[in-house]
């Protein structure tokens, strides 16, 4: 700076000064992040700043900035890593572990209770066993009591296809309700009120009025 007949109003750029004890000499540019010096007079000094490129935040003053960005969170288009609502688009939920732009691509998309599934970097495959789960509309929750309950297909596109099972040696399945049980106590032979060959022996016939797995005891044998 320089003036005429008086004194000078003298100034200094530490981003573009590259001599003085204070300036910034690159401390900005070599880490891509842009420097800026808000007064400029020459007794403002170590008030220089870096600021983060976009679509990054973060500022640091005399020093570099720590730039942070939520891959969940920034819609910018500048921001080629982002989810940009892909987990939102999809019903799901969107959760960057680590902000820090020096690490991309680790957000993740998780499923709503009560489906279960993640997945980085694209809607995750979200499932529901609703023989084990108690909290959806669809799922059996206890539906099956003692018999069996198995859901052939988890996905959650695939609801109300969980089947009850009756344990042996009653037989019968039924779809998203409980089975109806039955025991043909004339062909079974393993259960304790069965025939077991009792009529076919003596060469009689065996007939079973009312196989419901709650009526036993009422085979008769009739005669040929």
């Amino acid at each position: 700076g320089e003036a005429v007949a008086k004194t000078a109003m003298c100034t200094i750029d530490e981003c573009t000064e590259p001599l003085c004890m204070t300036c910034a000499k690159g401390t900005c540019t070599d880490v891509m992040q842009m420097c800026s010096d808000p007064d400029t007079a020459a007794d403002k000094l170590s008030d220089w700043r870096c600021t983060c490129p976009v679509p990054s935040l973060g500022e640091g003053t005399a020093m570099a900035a720590t730039c942070t960005i939520d891959e969940c969170a920034e819609m910018r288009a500048e921001c080629t890593s982002c989810s940009r609502g892909a987990c939102a688009a999809a019903g799901q939920s969107c959760d960057d572990p680590d902000t820090s732009s020096a690490v991309l691509q680790d957000w993740t998309c998780t499923c709503p209770p009560p489906l279960v599934g993640s997945e980085m970097i694209q809607p995750a495959f979200c499932t529901v066993d609703e023989c084990v789960e108690m909290t959806c509309a669809s799922c059996a929750q206890g539906a099956c009591g003692t018999q069996t309950c198995d859901d052939p297909n988890t996905s959650a596109e695939e609801l109300d296809d969980w089947t009850c099972t009756c344990p042996w040696p009653t037989v019968g399945d039924a779809v998203a309700k409980a089975a109806v049980c039955t025991i043909d106590e004339c062909t079974e032979s393993s259960c304790v009120t069965c025939a077991k060959g009792t009529c076919s022996d003596v060469m009689q016939t065996c007939g079973d009025p009312n196989t419901a797995a709650d009526q036993l005891g009422d085979w008769t044998c009739t005669c040929p």
